[in-house]
């Protein structure tokens, strides 16, 4: 019960900051810095608190087979925006931004080196 409502407490963090950001969205020339640190200090609190999702002691193989999939839908869902963000961009404003590009070599790259140092650790 602790667990879900740690899911769910993040579900609602970042509904309640997406709210937020998207009714500043017409005044974000006009967004203060105390605002844009506030936002940027929640966004890292966010991302500390997703990354410790799921971590923690093992009960089973069959706990350790449910996050191995989490783990894989998220990268599979994570490769799928970043790609339709690059062919969205590139077919309406001619042009892409890098950090798309970055991300999505980031998450690739990291998969493939892992892949090979854990083949080859033993």
């Amino acid at each position: 019960m602790k667990l879900i409502l740690y899911y769910l407490s993040l579900l609602v963090f970042i509904a309640v900051l997406c709210g937020f950001l998207l009714s500043e969205y017409n005044t974000m020339d006009n967004m203060s810095m105390n605002k844009m640190l506030g936002v940027s200090l929640a966004l890292v609190v966010y991302v500390v608190a997703m990354s410790l999702v799921g971590e923690g002691p093992e009960e089973d193989e069959r706990e350790h087979h449910h996050r191995q999939l989490a783990n894989r839908v998220a990268l599979i869902v994570g490769t799928a925006i970043l790609s339709l963000a690059v062919l969205y961009q590139m077919f309406t404003s001619y042009h892409i931004d890098y950090w798309l590009l970055g991300a999505l070599v980031g998450i690739n790259l990291t998969k493939i080196v892992s892949l090979i140092y854990l083949n080859y650790r033993r």
